[in-house]
């Protein structure tokens, strides 16, 4: 029977299988790790997922068949936005999983202890370039009444009523773009990465380990991505600075404001004006298949809860429940979207591994993503659950990790009994036979 590719979800595990299994390359291709946001809480259970998706490999075979362990800072290419973005660094840099979960728990003697003032400093060093440029601009608009210049619209003098109404608008920009300072978490991360003696630059990273690592932004004046990595057009940037602006959620954080390293070139302005990477995107599922990779593992922690309590309702737990559900849907329907796209499309040739929350985990549901003192019990519950979803799809997973010269170690937690069985994507998405 002619192989098919099919998309196959269960657990909080959806596999995307393109490749035939019973052709096996002649020489293994790229894999890639994708790590989506999550903020606080959310990165703490990525964290912690991560650990438990390390243990489940036991080694790799190269050309001509020799094998030598492998584990998740062997992968070749790492990509992340947001909070992901620090744990991709963190992996690409050969920190180990368990490590990285000491580093949030405070737990490590490489880093120090990450504190909340790291990523709550108050944004006022805005205040101050604000008011220069209120200033200025008030000034602006009542000198171009005194000396009676004409409105680009009516052609006609500005009126006092006019200008006065102009002046009040313009106190608008007195606001800060955000509640938090970024800076100091670039700070945080510039500190520790040389206290490891991690490269802050994308080229000096790979030149060393040979991993390639990918962060993204959201350039807010063109509503586009951002790249960031030793091979794209803005590699001058630090790392520690690409990660700030890609986890620089607007209104919790202020813009980022970065030098251009291309400044001068046509059509490129002085400053980058950055916000999250994943205004644009859930995750960079497309930059690791267009960097090579022939395999890959995304890890998204929000998705939309199924909530269906014994008849109850997300309305009865009031605004906070349906403000997270409403998040989680409008991340995990753009998921949604991207794993069509991934199905689909021919440019996509590659097996694609999405990790996220079962639809029942309440329990990560009722976490506050930005609560600083809940990551130790995030990071539990992402690894007990991750483990128990790859335990669940151990099968499936064994085969397609086999076919890029992976061998899994036997599960480490049972499947549950009773379980629902796998599901076919495409028939519950109308995609059979696409």
């Amino acid at each position: 029977m002619a192989f098919e590719k099919r998309c196959i979800s269960h657990r909080g595990i959806t596999v995307i299988q393109k490749s035939d299994p019973s052709v096996r390359p002649l020489r293994p291709g790229k894999v890639a790790i994708v790590l989506a946001g999550g903020a606080v809480s959310g990165g703490a259970y990525k964290a912690g997922g991560l650990l438990a998706l390390d243990e489940i490999f036991a080694r790799r075979r190269l050309e001509g068949g020799r094998a030598h362990s492998f584990g998740l800072c062997d992968f070749d290419l790492f990509v992340g936005l947001s909070a992901g973005s620090v744990l991709a660094s963190v992996l690409s840099a050969g920190i180990t999983p368990h490590e990285m979960v000491e580093i949030i728990l405070g737990r490590s003697s490489r880093y120090e202890a990450f504190q909340p003032w790291h990523f709550m400093w108050p944004n006022l060093g805005e205040h101050p370039w604000r008011l220069l440029a209120w200033l200025d601009k008030e000034q602006e608009v009542f000198t171009n009444f005194l000396s009676g210049a004409t409105s680009e619209d009516t052609g006609e003098p500005f009126s006092a009523a006019q200008t006065l109404l102009k002046m009040a608008t313009i106190t608008a920009r007195l606001l800060p773009t955000g509640l938090f300072d970024p800076a100091r978490v670039e700070r945080y991360l510039r500190r520790n990465m040389d206290r490891a003696a991690i490269p802050n630059d994308f080229g000096a990273l790979y030149r060393r380990t040979g991993k390639a690592l990918y962060l993204s932004a959201t350039d807010l004046n063109h509503g586009r991505l951002i790249v960031f990595g030793h091979d794209e057009p803005y590699a001058g940037v630090p790392i520690s600075q690409a990660i700030a602006a890609s986890c620089a959620l607007p209104i919790w954080y202020r813009t980022v404001r970065l030098p251009n390293p291309r400044a001068g070139e046509p059509g490129e302005p002085a400053l980058l004006e950055l916000a999250e990477g994943g205004l644009v995107r859930t995750a960079n599922v497309r930059v690791a298949v267009e960097k090579g990779a022939q395999l890959v593992i995304c890890y998204n922690p929000f998705t939309r809860i199924i909530y269906d309590r014994l008849g109850r309702s997300l309305y009865e737990h009031g605004l906070y429940a349906i403000a997270q559900q409403a998040l989680r849907i409008a991340i995990g329907a753009r998921l949604d979207l991207a794993k069509e796209l991934v199905f689909s499309s021919d440019d996509f040739d590659a097996d694609v591994v999405f990790i996220e929350p079962a639809s029942d985990d309440y329990s990560f549901f009722s976490m506050n993503p930005l609560n600083f003192w809940t990551r130790e019990r995030a990071a539990r519950h992402g690894y007990q659950s991750v483990r128990d979803a790859l335990a669940a799809n151990h099968v499936l997973l064994r085969e397609i990790f086999h076919t890029h010269g992976i061998e899994l170690a036997p599960p480490a937690a049972p499947a549950r009994q009773g379980e629902p069985q796998p599901v076919d994507v495409r028939e519950t998405r109308g995609l059979t036979g696409s």
